[in-house]
């Protein structure tokens, strides 16, 4: 005694059927970002997060691709939607490179980072669990990450050729969610926070450092 509209889509091959996902999701009932990102192909800068994850070793098993929150027991580091944002902010200024140009540059720049957190490397080898690093300490968080990002692409400009020489700093730095420090920057009440105003305090730390 009722009727419905039902509309009919071509299938055209999985690309299109993930685009059409990412399209009308994101307009009515939203999907988690991660998941957005990963089915739109026509977006570049979700293109590029996707070429960074797939193709670097530091990324590829530790990335959540389709949630954009980490369950407590993940034995995931990073959510896809903060490689996105991250990257995004790191290659603000690029636009007029390759999407293969830019993917390649912060594939480098990210290996680079991780060069500075063993932590990292433990969870990717297995020898320490992503749920330790996430509880511990904040560097594997959302609001890090983008403040890198910023903090790396003013690297970028400012010191083309010796960008990867100013990193090395960041791993003497203490980012244990237990230092006082962080409290105001990364952290309110002590539990991360990922604002605006949270993630420049933070990138004005590790810029200074």
């Amino acid at each position: 005694h009722e009727s419905i509209a039902v509309v009919f889509f071509q299938d055209r091959g999985l690309k299109r059927c993930q685009q059409m996902f990412a399209d009308l999701n994101r307009h009515a009932i939203r999907p988690s970002k991660s998941i957005g990102i990963l089915y739109d192909h026509r977006d570049e800068r979700s293109e590029i997060a996707r070429l960074v994850v797939m193709k670097s070793p530091l990324f590829r098993e530790v990335v959540e691709m389709e949630r954009s929150t980490l369950s407590k027991g993940s034995r995931k580091l990073f959510t896809l939607s903060a490689i996105y944002s991250a990257t995004r902010a790191l290659l603000h200024g690029t636009e007029e490179a390759t999407l293969e140009a830019q993917a390649d540059l912060a594939r480098e720049f990210w290996e680079e980072i991780s060069k500075q957190f063993h932590d990292w490397t433990l969870v990717r080898e297995r020898k320490l669990t992503a749920r330790e690093v996430r509880t511990d300490f904040i560097h594997s968080h959302g609001v890090v990450l983008q403040a890198l990002g910023r903090a790396g692409s003013s690297l970028l400009e400012r010191f083309p050729k010796s960008w990867k020489k100013k990193l090395v700093p960041l791993s003497k730095m203490d980012w244990s969610r237990n230092n006082p420090f962080w409290e105001g920057r990364a952290l309110i009440g002590g539990r991360v926070s990922k604002s605006g105003q949270n993630v420049t305090l933070t990138t004005n730390a590790v810029k200074k450092q």
